[in-house]
């Protein structure tokens, strides 16, 4: 346990229906300050009190025995097979009792017990956890559904029926866990991106350390066939990494000596040296194995409104069957036999497990395709958010719409060849870690000669200064060359612009212009967006003069200039008054972006950009410094709203025909248990189309 956070395995955990009645009761335990059940991976996260780990771990297992009694409580994750073996084993030998009951039930009293044997072997699990739940005063779950309509059928003589819809239901059950335990071994793939070892060098020995004991500054060295273990930069040595994993590139990467890697990074060939520039455990790959862990712990609303809907519809359900079963013998003299017969139909078909497992399981195939896309979302509700309407995406400008850093647009030179110019600028901004400094010097790439350079001295937001082979070089911002007698007299032509001005020998030689170029991607993403209806604004703390200019090339529906953080947040909450129920986007990974990424609906931050405020204040994180992920985003989101309505839709469809059918005599029981179990498998395998790339 750390900070709070627990973690437990409900192993052989089956009914989609019981998940969520245990998590309510978890819930509602006083030490328990949040708790969430994920039904596809088993697994139950909370937020406990501290020192009440024992009584935790006591309290959950007395629910899950009260609840589900089959249900192992595991401190550590212990998977089966895809495949129960043993459960199949029963079915088969269950089918083989019933077949030769079949044939010889009508000639010799032996067939009614091949029946007996081949109901007990499919049903011994459904009816030891209906008799414990009748003890314990809890009906209406399935298990109550089943027995009750089996057990009855055979006090009518329906023996075959009894049998077959026993039969359907566990072989439903067998086809619905190996579906979703196939699901989950691809969800929880993500798991073996987690690091084994870090290969940590220590002078000149190389030892084989856990990754989480690596500190800002060591050095790892990454053998070809491994993975990089930290964030970092390349120290020394050259290779092409695969990167797929973390930021969805297909083509390898090459790096060399300065160059940033991310952890989880496959390294192709050769060795490389990697000084560590962060702490595992705020690593890329760490944190999208923990966003995609917890991404199911803000649930949509859907998902919501499905388990208050289940708590509600079987009991109803029950009622309209006991209605069936008695109204029409006592109102109009009908046989009992006949209406008894098909209120059972009403109570197998009326099991919601189709529509409490499907759900959940739509949304959480969403968070894992996600994840393949490289996006990651940090709870279902925001699927759902992205899935609706979206009425307006803000644009923060740096970093965002532009590529975040500066390049060189033109250089300008007064009585100074273009070379000579070159050389002693990056020979004084070479002494300077400033960004302006670090891009020239980035750019020209010229051989700097650190011995050509003497008395240098650095003034803060200003400039630099210094001797370059014998000649006094000042460089900075007009003002400051000013003020050194160094007289500029230019017109600039730039607004949107950064410019270093030169002078040698107190004579003004020359300036280059940096500018922030826009984004490869950004035209395309806003063209699409305006396609779907979606205004796209620009909020920026820039003169209104200069994102005017760089925004000219772009077309938003508004621009907004010259603000601080706290109004870029006023904006997007008065933007959110006039979309009222459609979604408010914000697009930001600077510190000052954090407030509006917290204020708007959606909140969508890069990872290789952003600021860790921005990427704690996001719902979504691009891993991809892309912004056409954001209409993958939209797309995938709307998909899985598409499979999740399906779902819903075709379920209650199903089972309201059924029951119609059944209450006008024109189905049968194992006609209803065969519908009931055939919905629950169609609207799994619609859930898991997700995460087969199709949209």
């Amino acid at each position: 346990m750390r900070n709070g956070k627990v973690e437990l395995i409900l192993e052989n955990l089956s009914c989609a229906n019981c998940a969520a009645k245990i998590e309510e009761r978890v819930n509602s335990l006083y030490f328990v300050k949040s708790a969430n059940l994920n039904f596809v991976t088993k697994k139950l996260t909370a937020e406990i009190s501290p020192n009440t780990y024992k009584l935790f771990l006591d309290s959950v297992a007395r629910i899950v025995n009260e609840i589900e009694p089959n249900v192992r409580v595991l401190e550590a994750e212990a998977e089966k097979p895809v495949v129960d073996i043993k459960e199949l084993s029963l079915i088969i030998l269950s089918i083989l009792f019933f077949v030769i009951g079949l044939f010889i039930y009508k000639r010799t009293w032996w067939g009614l017990i091949f029946f007996v044997l081949a109901y007990i072997l499919a049903g011994k699990d459904v009816i030891k956890k209906f008799l414990k739940n009748l003890l314990l005063l809890k009906v209406f779950d399935e298990n109550f559904l089943m027995t009750v309509a089996t057990i009855s059928a055979f006090l009518l003589k329906e023996y075959p029926e009894a049998v077959l819809v026993m039969l359907l239901y566990k072989t439903g059950e067998l086809l619905e866990e190996t579906a979703i335990r196939r699901s989950r071994e691809t969800i929880n793939s993500l798991k073996n991106l987690e690091i084994e070892y870090a290969n940590l060098k220590i002078e000149n020995e190389i030892k084989r350390v856990n990754p989480k004991d690596i500190v800002p500054g060591d050095i790892v060295i990454v053998k070809a066939g491994e993975r990089v273990p930290i964030d970092g930069v390349v120290a020394a040595g050259r290779s092409f990494l695969d990167t797929s994993a973390v930021t969805g590139e297909s083509r390898l990467i090459p790096v060399k000596k300065n160059d940033e890697v991310f952890a989880g990074s496959i390294n192709i060939d050769g060795t490389i040296e990697v000084l560590a520039k962060s702490f595992y455990k705020d690593s890329t790959i760490s944190k999208i194995i923990e966003i995609v862990e917890n991404a199911t712990s803000k649930k949509s609303q859907t998902e919501r409104f499905i388990t208050s809907f289940a708590k509600v519809y079987t009991p109803i359900v029950t009622l309209f069957a006991l209605l069936v079963a008695l109204l029409p013998p006592l109102l109009f003299s009908q046989p009992f036999d006949k209406w008894v017969y098909r209120a059972l139909i009403f109570l197998i078909i009326s099991c919601p497990c189709s529509l409490v497992l499907s759900v959940p399981l739509s949304y959480f195939a969403g968070v894992a395709r996600l994840s393949k896309a490289s996006i990651l979302v940090k709870g279902t509700t925001y699927i759902d958010k992205m899935a609706r309407k979206i009425y307006a995406i803000l644009f923060d400008k740096t970093g965002t719409i532009t590529q975040g850093s500066l390049k060189v647009d033109k250089v300008v030179t007064k009585d100074i060849s273009h070379e000579e110019f070159i050389k002693l600028l990056c020979h004084i901004e070479s002494f300077s870690n400033h960004p302006i400094a670090l891009s020239v010097t980035k750019e020209f790439k010229v051989k700097v000669d650190a011995q050509l350079v003497k008395e240098v001295k650095e003034y803060p937001g200003k400039g630099i200064e210094g001797v370059v082979d014998g000649k006094k070089v000042i460089a900075g911002t007009k003002e400051f060359l000013e003020e050194n007698g160094v007289k500029i007299d230019i017109k600039e032509d730039f607004i949107a612009s950064t410019a270093v001005y030169v002078g040698v020998d107190n004579k003004f030689c020359g300036y280059v212009v940096l500018k922030d170029f826009l984004r490869q991607d950004i035209k395309d993403t806003l063209n699409l967006l305006k396609k779907l209806g979606t205004k796209t604004y620009l909020l920026t703390g820039d003169k209104k003069e200069a994102a005017e200019e760089l925004a000219g090339e772009l077309e938003f529906d508004g621009i907004f200039a010259n603000l601080l953080p706290q109004d870029k947040a006023k904006i997007a909450e008065d933007i959110k008054k006039v979309a009222k129920n459609a979604t408010v986007v914000f697009v930001g990974d600077g510190i000052n972006d954090s407030p509006a990424l917290a204020v708007c609906d959606v909140g969508i931050s890069f990872a290789q950009n952003a600021s860790s405020i921005a990427t704690v204040a996001a719902d979504v994180i691009l891993l991809e410094n892309s912004t056409v992920k954001i209409l993958d985003l939209i797309q995938i989101s709307r998909f899985v709203r598409r499979v999740v309505i399906q779902n819903i839709s075709t379920s209650l469809s199903i089972k309201f025909l059924v029951m119609a059918l059944g209450a006008l005599g024109f189905a049968n029981l194992w006609e209803a248990v065969l519908a009931d179990v055939g919905v629950a498998l169609i609207a799994i395998l619609n859930s898991l189309r997700i995460l087969k790339n199709q949209k």
